[in-house]
């Protein structure tokens, strides 16, 4: 059960006698809740600034649910240093002070007490990463004028929804002092059943699968939304992986996350998780690079920031994502509309355009159903493309505060397969990168 009450906020931060590597940091926990305790993980940028609060704060978020961001999201995709603690030369901190949020709590070197205080819903995840901020913030007081921008990547993608409605809720009533400007969705899973039924055609029109094989995905798919439709959520989770399933059978294991590849056949599953939803962002990732970032979690990483002994990192955690099975399925479309119409946050989707999981073409279905005020418009806006050095890294469409960009060459992780496409989408939101 969730415990909704709301008890008062501790934060522990261990950055004023250790730190990880040479860049400038600060990390702790806060305990979100009674027996539930989130962690963070924050490098100030590097930009040739005065103070580091000339620049936006911007939060990442990994997907699942389940995945860690302080491992995947840093390590693997954005932070300033690889798996293999070699520098990263587009890294965001470049730009951007950034934080590695491990949530939901349970995720990465976040925990809980005890299973009952897993969260179950989107909202609930919300409510918890309002209580991380407000402890964030007091801890960094200096950081709460400064623009905030939340990116969420894959099932990051939903949860940062719901928290940019539940933190303009917070600032409004007063209980944090933060400057919240934008939300990113980077492909996202926000209408899951729309991405679940285009895996079949785009297969299909890829060449990755014949007239057999696409009917078999789709024939799974549509039972899928049957389920949904039905109001039988935790059966449509199960369906959705039965798809996966006819998927990987009939592409002899397409990579999910770029169908541009494959990924090896495995003889067992590590656990009930990487059956259910293949770990985002690890595609073209050896099993042996795999174990060298669960090494470099719990040995040097977990030492220096002095993480408790009872907590040991993964990548990803089943338990949260079987916390959350029952909301898996459902949208997040209808606070994307609220969100629109109520304020003026920016809302930004992008997308590589080789990802299968949360397709490009699943996103426009429910984006272009979106009721807001600038539907009309936006639909009637002009489609821009993105060049950089004479390259054509995709397209931009925007209109008031939506904006839509279609990323070239990259698949479910745009920040590490196409770094300068992601820097178009980073200057219109925050006026860097």
């Amino acid at each position: 059960m969730f415990v909704l009450k709301i008890l008062s906020v501790l934060t522990t931060a261990f950055y004023v006698n250790a730190q990880f590597g040479d860049y400038k940091q600060d990390f702790g926990y806060v305990t979100v809740r009674d027996g539930a305790h989130m962690f963070y993980w924050m490098y100030y940028t590097t930009a040739n600034v005065s103070n580091h609060t000339e620049r936006p704060l911007i939060v990442w978020l990994q997907g699942g649910p389940g995945g860690s961001s302080t491992g995947i999201g840093n390590f693997e995709i954005l932070g300033p240093l690889d798996e293999n603690l070699q520098e990263r030369n587009y890294t965001w901190v470049n730009n951007f002070n950034v934080i590695f949020v491990d949530n939901p709590v349970g995720t990465g070197f976040s925990y809980v007490d005890d299973p009952i205080y897993l969260t179950t819903t989107n909202d609930q995840i919300a409510l918890d990463f309002v209580e991380l901020m407000k402890g964030f913030y007091r801890s960094n007081p200096e950081f709460e004028e400064v623009p905030l921008y939340i990116y969420g990547q894959s099932y990051g993608g939903k949860m940062a929804i719901d928290m940019g409605i539940r933190m303009r809720e917070a600032e409004i009533a007063g209980t944090i002092k933060s400057n919240l400007r934008g939300i990113a969705m980077g492909n996202a899973w926000i209408s899951p059943v729309d991405s679940t039924l285009t895996w079949g055609p785009l297969l299909l029109a890829a060449g990755l699968v014949d007239q057999t094989g696409y009917e078999q995905i789709q024939t799974s798919a549509r039972e899928t939304q049957r389920l949904f439709n039905e109001g039988l959520y935790l059966g449509a989770t199960a369906q959705w992986s039965a798809t996966q399933t006819a998927v990987l059978q009939a592409t002899t294991r397409v990579d999910f996350y770029n169908i541009l590849t494959k990924n090896p056949v495995p003889q067992t599953f590590d656990n009930e998780l990487e059956k259910l939803m293949l770990p985002d962002s690890f595609y073209g990732k050896s099993r042996r690079s795999r174990n060298t970032l669960n090494t470099l979690m719990n040995t040097r990483v977990k030492e220096a920031l002095g993480i408790p002994a009872n907590v040991t990192w993964s990548a990803l955690s089943n338990s949260v994502f079987h916390a959350l099975r029952t909301d898996f399925m459902k949208p997040v479309t209808e606070n994307i509309e609220k969100l629109l119409n109520e304020t003026d946050i920016i809302i930004t989707k992008y997308n590589g355009n080789l990802d299968l999981i949360c397709s490009t073409t699943g996103q426009i279905l429910w984006v272009d159903r979106l009721r807001w005020q600038g539907a009309e418009g936006y639909k009637n806006a002009t489609r821009h493309p993105i060049w950089i050095n004479n390259r054509l890294e995709g397209y931009y469409k925007s209109y008031r505060n939506f904006r839509f960009f279609w990323i070239n060459l990259a698949g479910h992780s745009v920040p590490r397969d196409n770094p300068a496409g992601s820097s178009a989408f980073l200057r219109d939101m925050t006026s860097f990168g």
